[in-house]
Order: structure tokens, then C-alpha cells, then sequence
């Protein structure tokens, strides 16, 4: 079912982020899950994502579209995390990416800091932690290739966010397989469209 586009309305979110709106619900204490990366119990949480229409959208969405590597895990990535009475209200992380190619918009630097939907927590109640990610967002791996489309953070934020919270990110050297778990129709068909519009441009990258 295709997400409904909503604009930020909340500051304490529009500080950070630029794909996500506002979360329908937090998770303060360890629910039941199947899904485990790195060790770690994920926890999703639920809310309203700017879905592009397609990819030419998806292009004009974006202030950089780069391709590269992170050169940090999740687990080695800056947390930053916000709350409000003691209760989890946004947790995202900060990841530097290796820039390896600029597609669009202009990096001053080789690294860009990217802005991920997903940071490791602590739990409320107990000494364990866990990874709170937003909707189906996938992290990114250390050393993969991606092609990214990236929106710069707001209110001054140094940081960028894939646009559509995972719509803009695709890995191009098939080394992360966590994006094939995403089951949304429209996040499928852009993906499929991103790599037939920039397929000499990824080729050309992989090889040199």
C-alpha cells in the first residue's frame, strides 16, 4: 500500500531529519522480535515517509545523489537520540560515507555525514539495548557500495538523509542483501528504474 506524503510538522524532528515526518509510536522497552542484526534485537517503529512517484522525482527530490561506502557500521556510527520525559521520541545515527563519485549537487569534501533511520538504544527498563529503526529502513554496511539520493537535513543539520527514508538508498555491488526484504511496490519499481538510468554510470564505477 503506497505511504501517503505528509509534510514535518514537529521541530524536535525537523532538527534532524529530512525523509521522516513523525512516528505513530516509540518502543521504550524490548518487545518480542524475530529479527536480529549484528546481535542486536531490532525494533521498528511506524510513522509518515515523503514517498517520491518515481525516479525522475526521486532525482529532483535530492541535493546530492552520490556513490561510495560508509566506513563505519551501525554499531560505530554516532547515535543521536532524542527524547522527552524520559521517553525515546527519535533515534538516528550518524555515518560517514566515502564519496566515490557525485552524480548531482556539489560535496566540499570526499566524506559526506549521512543521516541513517536507525540507532542503537538503550532500553528503558533493563541494561540491554537494541536497534530502533524507523519503518523498513535497512542500515548500511560498512565497505558496500551504494548510490545514494540524499536531501540535506533541516534547520542547519550538516547531516543527509536518503530521500523517502530508504527510497533513496540502493546498493550497486551486491555485498548487502537487506534491501531485497523490502516487499513495497513502489520502492521496488524505483529501484529497478534507479539502476536502468544509471547502469553505465554504476558499471563504470564498479570497475575502476
Amino acid at each position: 500500500m503506497k505511504k501517503k506524503i505528509c509534510f514535518t510538522t514537529i521541530a524536535a524532528i525537523a532538527v534532524f531529519s529530512a525523509g521522516l515526518v513523525t512516528a505513530n509510536n516509540t518502543i521504550n522497552s524490548l518487545a518480542q522480535s524475530t529479527e536480529n542484526v549484528e546481535g542486536l534485537t531490532v525494533i521498528r517503529t511506524q510513522g509518515s515517509i515523503i514517498v517520491p512517484k518515481d525516479v525522475e522525482d526521486l532525482i529532483a527530490k535530492s541535493d546530492i545523489i552520490a556513490i561510495g561506502k560508509p566506513t563505519q557500521a551501525i554499531a560505530q556510527s554516532k547515535p543521536l537520540i532524542q527524547s522527552n520525559g524520559g521517553y525515546i521520541t527519535e533515534a538516528i545515527s550518524q555515518t560517514e560515507f566515502k564519496v566515490q563519485r557525485v552524480l548531482k549537487g556539489a560535496s566540499y569534501s570526499d566524506t559526506l555525514l549521512i543521516g541513517q533511520q536507525a540507532a542503537i538504544v538503550p532500553d528503558k527498563n533493563t541494561t540491554k539495548t537494541f536497534l530502533q529503526v524507523f519503518d523498513d529502513y535497512q542500515q548500511l554496511i560498512k565497505n558496500a557500495k551504494y548510490i545514494l539520493f540524499l536531501k540535506k537535513g533541516l534547520n542547519g543539520s550538516q547531516l543527509y538523509f536518503p530521500v523517502g527514508v530508504y527510497y533513496g538508498k540502493f546498493n550497486i555491488d551486491g555485498t548487502d542483501q537487506a534491501e531485497n526484504k523490502i516487499e513495497n511496490s513502489d520502492f521496488k519499481l524505483i529501484r529497478k528504474d534507479v539502476f536502468e538510468r544509471f547502469k553505465e554510470i554504476i558499471n563504470q564505477t564498479l570497475a575502476s
